[in-house]
């Protein structure tokens, strides 16, 4: 078993850095909020959302995507960095799906 992930009867928790074990909910809790606070944050700074890597507006849905992905910060100790807003870019879907090499959806 993966030393950074402890399982429970209920949840799986993951360790951060500082070698506290935060549970898989908290984390996609946070996760949520950090989207939410990213895209306000753009919002209030520039009065509309867009994509960070074209700078175009038109290509919705946008996407909020992790420069180091989720489940790369949980099985490397680092689930905090899963809520840092600045591991999280804006991206139009057809930036995210060329950068992360998805197949995603509209």
């Amino acid at each position: 078993m993966c030393s950074n992930r402890q399982t429970s009867n209920i949840m799986a928790r993951y360790k951060t850095s500082n070698g506290m074990f935060i549970e898989k909910k908290e984390i996609d809790k946070r996760v949520r909020m950090a989207k939410k606070i990213k895209l306000s944050q753009q919002l209030e700074e520039f009065s509309y959302n867009f994509c960070t890597e074209c700078g175009r507006n038109d290509d919705v849905p946008l996407d909020c995507s992790h420069r180091v992905s989720v489940d790369e910060c949980q099985k490397t100790a680092r689930s905090e960095l899963a809520w840092d807003t600045n591991n999280i870019d804006i991206l139009g879907r057809k930036c995210h799906q060329i950068r992360d090499g998805l197949n995603l959806k509209s």
